[in-house]
């Protein structure tokens, strides 16, 4: 009897134990599907922020040529977006419209040039723009004769429209607080490279002129003009007829001081380039007819002294080769016939009139009448 029980409760109680660890195990299950599901979730989430991440900061454009977004006052973020878009050819066209509308770019963006590449990624290409850092234009010219051509080369890499900045240098009340003519401000205006914002305005600009002049004019180059009885002006002017002279700069030293010389005889300059600037004509060869009764302050055949102005736009070298000009006695030039680009000097009248007749024989032999 008791065996039977024995082996009854032997038979009942593994049975039992099955049963709870069923139970148990029938409870583990939801906790590990849950922190399967949750594990699960997270790896995506992971992966697709990584995604993401990859896509913002993976350079953005499918071209290799960079390219200028130009900001205006009247310029859209949409716009901006799309010229983008085009000119860097944007892989993800939507997600640059996506950041932009994040950073609120709308309502950041700041007028000016901004230089893009296609290796910057998006985020870098939205940030830029929203902080307003632009890219600086190197403005820089050279071989300039008039006002014009200045006003055309500073103003055509800049959103300043060329009326805005030719208005101010016409303007006497204002070249005069620069120290200037309306004639002279020619002389602020030295041939450097200068590095400005795109949406500069002209007083901005022509501040940074004036800076490079007054640097140029340190004390050592106005104690020699001062020394030669000149102004900075007037150095600037006798440098510009010197470098219309001549394409020689081993020679605007005795060109320079032959202008010189004239100048404290009291002689008229009679110079060439002055008599084309006058005229407009700048590719005359032979100065005489109706040329010299040109009546302009600039014909210095018919007024002496230097011109109101300079008739170019000289480099500094030359108004260094004009500071440190070799004295000597010369009073007359005139192109050497043999066409070198040199000329021939003279000290006296005599001398002249014999280089001007070589010179005119060999015009004629050559057909040149004008």
């Amino acid at each position: 009897m008791s065996r039977r029980r024995r082996s009854r409760s032997n038979q009942w109680r593994p049975s039992y134990f099955n049963d709870t660890s069923r139970r148990r195990h029938r409870r583990r299950s939801p906790r590990r599907v849950r922190r399967l599901v949750l594990t699960t979730l997270l790896v995506l989430i992971l992966l697709l922020l990584s995604w993401c991440a990859f896509l913002l900061v993976r350079p953005a454009g499918a071209t290799t040529q960079e390219c200028y977004a130009y900001v205006t006052d009247t310029t859209s973020s949409e716009g901006l977006m799309a010229s983008i878009t085009q000119e860097l050819q944007v892989k993800n066209p939507v997600l640059l419209r996506s950041v932009a509308h994040l950073v609120r770019l709308e309502d950041r963006l700041r007028p000016g040039r901004y230089r893009l590449t296609p290796s910057m990624s998006i985020l870098a290409i939205c940030k830029k723009v929203a902080y307003g850092a632009q890219d600086p234009v190197r403005l820089a010219f050279s071989s300039v004769r008039t006002q014009e051509e200045l006003i055309d080369k500073l103003t055509a890499p800049l959103a300043m429209q060329r009326e805005e900045l030719a208005h101010l240098l016409q303007d006497s009340a204002y070249c005069a607080t620069q120290g200037f003519t309306t004639e002279t401000i020619r002389c602020m205006f030295l041939p450097d490279t200068h590095e400005v914002y795109w949406n500069v305005s002209p007083e901005e600009l022509l501040n940074r002129y004036e800076q490079s002049y007054h640097k140029f004019w340190n004390k050592e180059r106005s104690t020699l003009a001062q020394e030669m009885g000149l102004t900075p002006v007037e150095v600037t002017i006798i440098a510009s007829i010197v470098e219309e002279e001549s394409s020689k700069s081993d020679e605007y030293g005795d060109i320079a001081g032959l202008y010189i010389n004239r100048l404290r005889k009291g002689m008229a300059l009679q110079a060439d380039p002055t008599l084309k600037f006058a005229s407009g004509n700048f590719t005359a060869q032979r100065i005489g007819g109706d040329l010299l009764k040109t009546d302009s302050p600039y014909n210095t055949y018919k007024y002496k002294g230097l011109p109101p102005g300079p008739i170019r736009y000289p480099q500094q070298t030359t108004i260094d080769a004009v500071l440190h000009h070799t004295p000597h006695d010369y009073l007359y030039m005139c192109a050497r016939a043999d066409f070198s680009g040199y000329h021939a000097f003279a000290t006296n009248y005599a001398e002249h009139l014999r280089n001007a007749r070589a010179y005119q024989t060999a015009l004629d032999q050559r057909g040149i009448t004008e």
